[in-house]
């Protein structure tokens, strides 16, 4: 169980004539990347126990505390979370409050206990959003992706400017991923929100003035898709909301097709 932190208020956008659409969510300008490596055999039970955590923090009414969670489309051990945030000081201060919310809630602590038992590695990297680079989708954002595809960049140090030079180029007809720059080193993150998991299916090859950088600016890219897991995440009432008008308008087959519900293989 990462630490997690606010999710982003939804303002939503209504198109005079029309129906309104789900709200849109701007892109946070804080984001927590975490990565759980799961012990073979467990992830079926920490699916089940994370799920029995989101329940506990209901229960208690725990405010402010909220969380994404995906797991590998490859992998059923590969688990990601997603916290976002407003400022590097807003989560850092989630981080602060946790000992007096395990101390009121013990049970909490207990679970999440147990909960890390299951996991063999972890990572977690914030990063703050670069936003000279417009996120152009309007169909899928960060409160209803159904599914999410990472393009992590290890870019050499003193290369980040050449970097972002070819991000610019790459999004000059319209950015589909929203870019984000690790704290401490020159990781760069690039989030992909999907529709679904069909969408995921198509090529995700990286634009061309992105991949003749490599070698000479960055030493390796990594690609990963995930599914989003309803059941392991605790979003706030605006995120269920939209999920909830953004299912309203598909079609019963097209939402079963798109069910974001992975498959746990063990």
């Amino acid at each position: 169980m990462p630490i997690v932190s606010l999710l982003l208020a939804l303002t939503p956008i209504v198109a005079q004539g029309r129906p309104a659409a789900p709200p849109p969510t701007m892109p946070p300008k804080v984001l927590n990347v975490v990565h759980h490596k799961l012990k073979r055999g467990t992830p079926a039970a920490y699916q089940t126990l994370e799920a029995s955590i989101v329940a506990a923090y209901k229960r208690a009414k725990v405010p402010s505390f909220f969380w994404l969670s995906f797991q590998s489309a490859k992998d059923s051990r590969e688990i990601l979370y997603l916290n976002v945030a407003d400022t590097t000081e807003q989560f850092n201060h989630l981080g602060e409050l946790w000992p007096s919310i395990a101390a009121a809630h013990p049970d909490l602590l207990r679970l999440q206990t147990r909960l890390a038992a299951m996991i063999e590695g972890q990572s977690s990297t914030l990063t703050t959003r670069r936003e000279e680079i417009a996120y152009t989708r309007g169909d899928v954002d960060v409160a209803t992706m159904r599914a999410v595809r990472l393009f992590t960049f290890h870019v050499k140090p003193g290369r980040e400017g050449r970097f972002m030079e070819g991000i610019r180029a790459a999004a000059s007809g319209g950015a589909p991923w929203i870019v984000y720059e690790s704290n401490e080193d020159s990781t760069f993150v690039l989030v992909m929100p999907l529709r679904s998991r069909i969408e995921a299916r198509r090529d995700a090859s990286l634009p061309r003035a992105i991949r003749e950088l490599r070698g000479a600016v960055y030493r390796r890219a990594e690609t990963e898709l995930f599914v989003f897991a309803p059941a392991m995440s605790r979003l706030p009432a605006e995120f269920t909301a939209a999920r909830a008008r953004g299912a309203a308008g598909r079609s019963p087959s097209a939402r079963r097709a798109e069910n974001p519900t992975p498959t746990l293989r063990h």
